[in-house]
């Protein structure tokens, strides 16, 4: 089993391990991985050049190179990031071709910093499971990728290690990148200096210079190194003759092959054989690693984050909050929230919804339906609608002479809505919520500034999406501050809650308190990018837990959809793709066993809101 078959779960193309390594038998693997050394050291044997990786130390393999970990006799974690050449080759064609080589000998190397950092966001994003974490984390790696390319896609020889190649000339650097990539692609091939020197459009001794230079050893050697690596896949992994491999890799004799084979790894090839073959990977040698739980690895990669960002220095404009809260299940509850939803609807409403209006006050899930009836309005529409409502279950009841004249906002269209509804909700002891169904006039004009949970042509706005989430909401409140809220559920299972989690600023905090207009409102809602991050310690007992996240943000509101468009006075679409957009919360739901603990993260950047449902598996109700 000296191959690794990875296994990339969910459709997520990338896989990552946070382990305590004490041996990880000699193996290889098809795709490109990365070996980072968050704390300790550990000794990788990679071909045939032994390392000592020391803490911030990141390895890169690209594939078909033999390679294995041993601890040394101080307490290690690694992160082993695995990802899959066939996704990411549809944005990095010549992946499978690449040579990374990201070790470096110097102390101090400013681009190590930076993949560094690159890769702790991978890994924080990964094991907090924020929002769309998946997406994020290939978009990141996307940007590793891009970084690689750019300043680690070669090596040169280093005495008799292999090191990363630097140089800042762009030409030499590609020329050079196609000379090895070709020597690797071609090495069972019959190769000389001069086929490579016409390919190049170099005379030989130029390029003989070359590779020397840039390189570290001629030519020669560099081919003959290529085909003994090549070499050691079927050396370790078959039981083939001597002879047989020789051929196979290119050497013109088995003596030359035993020779260069020698002079890289110290011993013939059958000694090799003998020395390494017990100790590649199988069944019945596998990984003796332990991985680190969730809460463990965020603490270490925080405190490495928080080490790599110690020596920048560049000045920061994005403040980051964090907050951990631990629940105790049995602490006295600071009020029990079990509220009801009124609706007010009007004639307009039922005229130009329709039946949509029914299935509307559905979603809401209301428990009480007000017909706000306004001059001119018929008596017998408001009877008809009141019975019907009525014979469907709603409480129903009729306010006459209304006036529907109210402080406009475009705060009221925006997310700023949703957070002024969840603030005002947990800050009151009232149970019963209040709004209005839709804006009221010309269906054209979607953007109105008027405090209804629909858009004239009843699109959803935030608000929709927070009233109907907080409908959901029942239980005993144990824990509130001015970002978070902790709800224990109102269910006989011992172990269910929703956490609540608002971040905003005092700006967006008062949009729905004044007239403010669209333009306005744009600036301080996109202005606004602090982070939150809030981390939830709760004891429960063991077992799976099903974690249910939704998260409201502006992104996908009317209110963005309509600044994409500039602000338009009229959607400039049909009626019918206007009800196509999408202004849905994220939604994402996912299993965890648990054995004492259940840590719950949650991030969000600039304004928006989490709602995370917990719950056990397997209990009844």
């Amino acid at each position: 089993m000296l191959l690794e078959q990875t296994t990339y779960q969910d459709d997520f193309p990338i896989n990552i391990r946070i382990a305590k390594v004490e041996e990880y038998p000699f193996h290889y693997h098809q795709d490109v991985d990365f070996i980072f050394v968050l704390k300790g050291e550990v000794h990788l044997k990679n071909v045939c050049h032994n390392y000592l990786l020391k803490e911030g130390d990141i390895f890169t393999n690209s594939g078909h190179e033999i390679h294995g970990m041993t601890a040394t006799d101080k307490e290690n974690v690694v992160a082993i990031i695995q990802i899959s050449n066939r996704f990411f080759t549809q944005y990095f064609p010549t992946l499978p071709k690449a040579c990374f080589m990201t070790y470096v000998k110097d102390d101090k190397h400013l681009k190590m910093d930076i993949l560094q950092k690159m890769l702790l966001c991978i890994l924080l994003e990964y094991k907090k499971r924020s929002f769309n974490y998946k997406n994020t984390c290939i978009e990141q790696m996307i940007d590793v990728i891009k970084y690689l390319n750019q300043y680690y896609n070669l090596f040169a020889f280093d005495g008799q290690v292999v090191v990363n190649f630097k140089n800042d000339n762009p030409v030499i650097v590609e020329r050079v990148s196609r000379i090895i990539n070709y020597v690797y692609a071609n090495h069972a091939s019959k190769i000389t200096l001069k086929d490579l020197a016409e390919r190049e459009h170099l005379s030989t001794f130029y390029l003989s210079h070359l590779i020397r230079d840039y390189i570290g050893i001629n030519f020669r050697e560099f081919l003959c190194f290529a085909r003994v690596e090549m070499s050691e896949i079927l050396l370790l992994g078959t039981d083939r003759k001597i002879s047989e491999i020789a051929k196979d890799v290119g050497f013109s004799s088995t003596s030359y092959y035993i020779k260069f084979f020698k002079k890289w790894f110290k011993h013939s090839p059958e000694e090799y054989r003998q020395l390494y073959k017990a100790h590649i990977l199988s069944d019945q040698r596998p990984p003796r690693i332990e991985l680190l739980s969730d809460g463990q690895a965020i603490n270490l990669i925080r405190r490495c984050m928080s080490a790599v960002s110690d020596q920048d220095k560049s000045p920061s404009v994005i403040d980051r909050l964090h907050l951990n809260v631990d629940v105790d299940s049995k602490k006295a509850p600071i009020i029990n929230k079990q509220h009801s939803l009124e609706v007010v609807i009007t004639q307009e409403d039922y005229h130009i919804m329709g039946e949509r209006l029914f299935n509307m006050l559905y979603d809401l899930n209301a428990s009480k339906v007000v017909i706000a009836c306004r001059q001119g309005d018929s008596e017998t529409t408001t009877t008809l609608i009141a019975n019907r409502l009525s014979f469907i279950g709603y409480e129903v009841s009729t306010l006459y002479d209304v006036d529907f004249s109210s402080v406009s906002s475009a705060g009221y269209d925006s997310i700023a809505s949703a957070i002024h509804i969840f603030r005002n909700y947990f800050a009151s002891e009232e149970n019963i919520l209040h709004c209005r169904l839709r804006d009221q006039g010309d269906p054209l004009k979607i953007l109105k500034g008027a405090p209804s949970v629909l858009t004239s042509s009843f699109v959803p706005k935030p608000s929709f999406y927070a009233y109907r989430l907080l409908k959901n909401i029942k239980g005993e409140l144990l824990y509130w501050g001015k970002y978070y809220y902790v709800i224990k559920n109102d269910l006989p299972k011992k172990d269910s809650y929703t956490l609540v989690v608002v971040n905003y600023n005092d700006d967006i905090k008062n949009l729905c308190l004044r007239n403010t207009g669209v333009y306005e409102a744009n600036d301080i809602i996109n202005s606004f990018k602090d982070e939150l991050h809030l981390d939830f310690n709760i004891p429960v007992e063991p077992g799976q837990y099903v974690i249910a996240k939704y998260a409201l943000s502006n992104t996908n509101s009317i209110f963005a959809h309509m600044s994409n468009l500039g602000f338009p006075e009229s959607f400039p679409l049909a009626e019918s793709w206007t009800h196509m957009l999408n202004t849905e919360p994220q939604a994402q739901v996912s299993l965890e066993n648990v054995d004492d603990k259940l840590i719950i993260n949650s991030s969000i950047k600039g304004a928006g809101i989490h709602i995370i449902v917990v719950d056990k598996v397997n209990n009844t109700d």
